[in-house]
């Protein structure tokens, strides 16, 4: 149940709503230069795209993060994030079955 509410707790905050959403279809999300990495998008372009400091997203990102719904990779100096969408679908699974 810990899980669970860690899960539910970091769908919580719309910011945090806004990043699952733009990371479902990064293309449409960000700008095109952006969207091409393969590891995701990079944490300063939804920090712009939140309209927040790096920091501030870097606390949304990590939330997210840990509760297992969206994954971070490093390459270099940066990190680039997407959606874990079987941890999303698990999550709505539990959910329907409360």
């Amino acid at each position: 149940m810990d899980r669970l509410a860690a899960e539910i707790s970091a769908l919580s905050n719309e910011k945090r709503l806004w990043i699952l959403q733009w990371l479902k279809d990064p293309k449409t999300g960000f700008d095109r230069g952006e969207a091409t990495s393969r590891q995701g998008i990079c944490g300063q372009s939804i920090a712009d795209r939140l309209g927040v400091t790096p920091a501030t997203a870097s606390v949304h990102l990590k939330i997210l993060t840990q509760a297992g719904l969206i994954r971070a990779v490093r390459v270099g100096k940066f990190t680039y994030f997407e959606r874990d969408d079987a941890a999303l679908a698990a999550l709505a699974e539990k959910i329907a079955q409360l």
